[in-house]
């Protein structure tokens, strides 16, 4: 009887030790899809802002041409109207 009830306790613990150790595996593996899915999504942020970056890169850059192009159109007007006085000018 004493045999049996050790061997049944026996059997039980290492049940126990096993479910134990099973629990303590899926806690880690779902540590480890934490972890990864935060590092996903932090990557994700920073290719975000990488792509918002250079989206504003390209917006400066087009602004300061088009910027450049009506100075650029303003200056000929001032000379055309310059030469034009200095046409009149003369006549008189």
């Amino acid at each position: 009887m004493q045999v049996r009830r050790r061997a049944l306790e026996t059997k039980r613990q290492t049940r126990i030790q096993e479910m134990a150790e099973r629990r303590r595996q899926r806690a880690s593996e779902f540590e480890l899809r934490q972890q990864e899915k935060e590092k996903e999504r932090v990557e994700a942020a920073r290719a975000k802002e990488r792509d918002r970056e250079e989206r504003l890169a390209a917006l400066n850059k087009q602004q300061k041409t088009h910027i450049e192009e009506l100075q650029k159109k303003i200056q000929q007007k001032v000379n055309a109207e310059y030469v034009n006085h200095l046409l009149r000018v003369s006549v008189l």
